[in-house]
């Protein structure tokens, strides 16, 4: 495994990719590596007064044949380390340690591979299948990935581009709440169910499940798969700080 260490990046853009919600490149130490599904300690040069510290785990978005950049997508919400990372400039240096975490791909299982995501949980999965497609993997790889309307969707089209040109990868969103959604949207609708999963998934009791989301969630959905018999070695779960 990658050993972890301190690194200082520089912040080299900042994009709003949906509601609330925006991508932050890093110019990446030509030293760093990692595998797709890590994380990093991102500290900034704050004295947080809400007492959550000036750090945080994020997930690395950008997948790691992304050379130039480290990126990480968060929800941007009223705290003094949000708010703080918002309010970064451009040319502007944090220090990260990492990479850290155990929740990548299982290379040894030949099965397919089940990614199931709430909201911005899906960050670990872009990378995962941005990796895949560039490697050109032999794993079949399915994305069920839920949000709440429209206006906080993240990474569609790069995904849907990368299953039309490698189709070993399937990519279903869902919408929860479309009534609720600025924009129109024809695709699936509702919550990730049993009925959704056996509609995208051909072999699910051999099938490795992911799961990344808010905690009610993934308990709810590991409840769900156990109930359809997926053995708990094939359900892998992450906690997710990405909020």
């Amino acid at each position: 495994m990658i050993q972890s260490q301190t690194y200082t990046i520089k912040l080299t853009k900042k994009i709003l990719v949906a509601k609330d919600t925006y991508s932050f490149y890093f110019k990446r130490p030509k030293e760093f590596n990692f595998i797709s599904g890590q994380y990093n300690r991102w500290t900034l040069p704050i004295n947080a007064t809400d007492g959550r510290g000036s750090s945080r785990f994020f997930t690395i978005s950008s997948p790691p044949s992304e050379k130039e950049s480290l990126v990480v997508t968060t929800k941007i919400i009223q705290s003094d380390f949000k708010n703080a990372l918002l309010n970064l400039e451009v040319g502007q240096e944090i220090k990260i340690f990492g990479p850290m975490g155990q929740f990548i791909i299982d290379e040894t299982h030949q099965t397919d591979h089940v990614f199931i995501a709430g909201g911005i949980g899906i960050t670990p999965f872009y990378s995962m299948l941005m990796d895949a497609s560039t490697k050109k993997s032999n794993k079949k790889l399915t994305l069920l990935a839920s949000f709440s309307t429209t206006d906080e969707i993240i990474f569609l089209n790069e995904l849907e581009k990368a299953s039309t040109l490698y189709d070993q990868i399937n990519v279903v969103y869902t919408i929860t709440q479309p009534q609720k959604s600025q924009t129109p949207w024809d695709g699936q609708t509702g919550r990730i169910s049993e009925e959704l999963i056996k509609k995208y998934v051909n072999d699910i009791p051999t099938s490795i499940f992911y799961i990344v989301g808010p905690p009610s969630m993934v308990e709810e959905i590991q409840t769900l798969l156990k109930k359809m018999n997926v053995p708990n070695k094939n359900i892998k779960t992450e906690q997710f700080t990405g909020y």
